[in-house]
């Protein structure tokens, strides 16, 4: 069986009653055939049935809710899961993964159940999986089989598929041997003592393996070509400010996105629903533009071939100018989902980017009204909100407008009238609070980003006034304008003392300055 002949999803009974008629041979190339079908497959429609183990150091309450994380995410893909069961033991048996008594109980509950395939909540390795599947008698996947069927099933764009299909070729790569170990490969012959023949089996692996091989670096060099673009876009997007969402998947980064801006992304009650980068204007901000862009959600063991395909899109992260950490509230165990978030940021190189928190979905807490004062104190310039709440997506777009505001610089500048470059700078890339004209030429008093000034206004070409030039400017700047919005967008914020500005993006360096927003009182 090559890669090519996998037959068609449609036309396979995943919930054979009894393959122990069969010669090792077909059992096996059966069993691999169902396997392959469902990391393949298109569609939901299964029956799973979920395993476990609990060895003597885990904390029974961690495994439970590991095992309802992984119920979500068979969920999501449209699968119905039909039993559950844990096996405590000292340790891991090398073979089988768990006992091979509990995977007898395994097979029996299968077929009574009449279930399609068994997962374990734990990665398997190669051979754990074709030692289980030889007992159990249906196909077995892992944790890490499962993100990445949700992966390729929401994978919308030409950059999320090819990433997707990379980390799965890399997953599945270790795993064809599975459907031909059965083969014996022969040896002696007329050779002499030593020599070997290969069979048919290992010559079939060894072409599957090259075609594998081939396919993912095909795959790769597309990929570059993509990221290039990106770069390009990314490059485009510089000089504006960005606001990327993170966090764990399903606590409404997407809600939250659609509050902040005027798109209508898809926001489902799933996990992995969105994976696709998603760009978009803050709403009611007309100059200067605040980009916000939505990511992938993380999850406790993330396979590292996803971190490592989405490294691209997770760099968005890397370089924003400031981090919504997006936190589901309604979640009994919201804080190891923080420390998901903060670990997975950290190996991107993120760690250093300035983050306010945002506790999402508060209104399904209403027996606890004193929760988001209390959140407040103990998480010092974090909001708490309801994205779906008019009024909440009013005031974070209020907070993020605020902050940004603290990230100004301003400064007075002398430009000659056959300067028309700097001219033409001043009006497009700053905001211009006071101008007086002489005989030389023109006196701006503007207030831009650090790096807008360090990139065009630091030059021979631009120097700065005496001080009594800023005798006759406003009291506060601020209020001159350095925000302007649309008509119906909440009103300007008052102004607060400057302070440290970001690094250049283009120097890639951390950013500097985290800012705590005043805290937040509950409407």
């Amino acid at each position: 069986m090559t890669l090519k002949n996998i037959p068609d999803p449609k036309s396979i009974n995943l919930q054979k009653d009894d393959l122990s008629q069969l010669s090792d041979v077909d059992r096996s190339v059966a069993m691999e055939s169902a396997r392959l079908q469902l990391e393949t497959r298109s569609q939901g429609g299964c029956r799973a049935y979920l395993a476990s183990l609990e060895l003597i150091d885990d904390d029974p309450a961690d495994i439970q809710e590991s095992l309802e994380e992984l119920g979500s995410l068979v969920r999501s893909l449209g699968d119905e899961c039909m039993g559950v069961m844990v096996q405590k033991r000292s340790k891991i048996t090398p073979g089988t993964f768990i006992g091979v008594g509990k995977a007898e109980e395994l097979k029996a509950s299968a077929r009574e159940l009449k279930v399609d395939y068994v997962v374990f909540d734990r990665d398997l390795s190669p051979s754990q999986v074709r030692n289980l599947e030889k007992i159990i008698e249906r196909p077995v996947l892992d944790r890490t089989g499962i993100i990445l069927q949700i992966f390729r099933k929401n994978a919308k764009t030409r950059e999320a598929r090819t990433m997707v299909e990379i980390a799965h070729l890399d997953y599945l790569a270790p795993r064809l041997a599975n459907a031909w170990v059965t083969f014996e490969r022969q040896r002696g012959g007329s050779g002499g003592a030593g020599s070997r023949v290969k069979g048919a089996g290992e010559t079939q692996l060894e072409m599957d393996r090259r075609k594998v091989k081939e396919k993912i670096s095909n795959l790769r060099k597309e990929l570059e070509k993509i990221q290039k673009e990106r770069e390009t876009q990314r490059k485009q997007r510089n000089e504006e400010f960005s606001v990327v969402l993170v966090g764990y998947t399903n606590a409404g980064k997407t809600t939250v996105m659609n509050a902040l801006t005027d798109s209508q992304l898809s926001a489902k009650n799933a996990l992995f629903e969105t994976l696709d980068s998603s760009v978009r204007t803050l709403k009611g901000l007309a100059a200067p533009k605040i980009l916000i862009t939505d990511t992938v959600g993380f999850i406790r063991n993330l396979p590292h071939g996803l971190v490592a395909s989405f490294r691209s899109t997770l760099e968005e992260a890397s370089r924003a100018d400031l981090l919504l950490h997006i936190v589901d509230l309604s979640q009994r165990h919201y804080k190891d989902h923080m420390q998901v978030t903060e670990d997975v940021l950290k190996e991107i190189g993120a760690s250093d980017v300035p983050r306010m928190i945002v506790f999402n979905k508060v209104d399904e807490l209403k027996s606890e009204p004193r929760l988001a004062r209390i959140l407040a104190r103990t998480y010092p310039g974090s909001i708490a909100l309801s994205a779906q709440n008019e009024a909440d997506g009013q005031r974070l777009r209020e907070c993020i407008v605020e902050y940004f505001s603290r990230n100004m610089v301003e400064k007075t500048l002398h430009v000659s009238y056959d300067d028309a470059k700097t001219m033409n700078l001043v009006r497009t890339q700053t905001r211009v609070l006071e101008v007086k004209w002489n005989e030389d030429g023109a006196i701006f008093h503007i207030r831009a980003p650090l790096s807008i000034m360090q990139r065009y206004f630091e030059s021979p070409k631009t120097t700065e006034t005496p001080e009594e030039v800023d005798s006759n400017l406003p009291e506060n700047p601020w209020k001159s304008g350095e925000f302007s919005f649309d008509s119906d967008a909440p009103s300007t914020p008052q102004s607060s003392p400057p302070s440290q500005s970001k690094t250049d993006k283009k120097s890639d360096k951390p950013h500097t300055g985290a800012y705590s927003l005043p805290r937040n009182e509950t409407p």
